[in-house]
């Protein structure tokens, strides 16, 4: 009996609590929730994203490991990054620099070395490879440019490819454009017991 009459209230708090979220909800979920809302793809390809990645930054430092992919979407060059913050054991995801997604990840191991000496601010759309290689040397603590490793005995998909090899980074290019970084973590070797 106890709980039928918690059950109303709960239904109402969620149903408020849906219909305030609506209007902020994008995609199909929100166009259905709103129909009146202007939300497509031709209006997310035009309107100007909000950047956020520097107040992020600016909260919780740079990223202990962070992910950004260049894809093209209906011939318009997106930008999406994954930030990982391992001792927040949190990951922000952002799109063309507008945060639209935190999400809880897995604790590392102690003593894991993470390539936090790079700034994923300073990779950007249109980099060559000269560029890029330079901005990883002059981050990295080594010093060191990346080795440079063409692709294109892969196939022919892979053909004006380039992979940058560096140190705790991987960076690609497409045609002597940026496509892809990854920074990565370098966990200790487990104690024999």
């Amino acid at each position: 009996m106890k709980n039928k009459r918690l059950i109303w209230p709960m239904i109402g708090l969620l149903v408020l609590l849906l219909s305030s979220l609506s209007c902020n909800i994008p995609g199909p979920l929100g166009k259905l929730l709103n129909p009146d809302d202007p939300y497509d793809l031709e209006f997310a390809l035009t309107e100007e994203p909000e950047d956020n990645r520097q107040e992020v930054m600016t909260y919780l430092g740079r990223p202990d490991a962070f992910t950004i992919s260049v894809i093209s979407v209906e011939g318009v060059d997106v930008r999406m990054e994954s930030w990982r913050y391992y001792q927040y054991a949190t990951r922000v995801d952002f799109i063309n620099g507008e945060a639209v997604w935190t999400a809880e990840i897995e604790p590392v191991p102690d003593g894991t070395i993470f390539a936090a000496w790079y700034d994923p601010l300073t990779f950007e759309i249109g980099m060559t490879e000269t560029e890029a290689s330079s901005v990883a040397a002059s981050a990295s603590p080594s010093g060191v440019f990346p080795e440079s490793i063409d692709l294109s005995p892969g196939g022919e998909d892979l053909t004006g490819g380039i992979a940058l090899v560096g140190d705790q980074i991987m960076i690609g290019l497409f045609k002597d454009q940026l496509v892809y970084v990854e920074t990565v973590a370098l966990f200790p070797e487990e104690s024999e017991k």
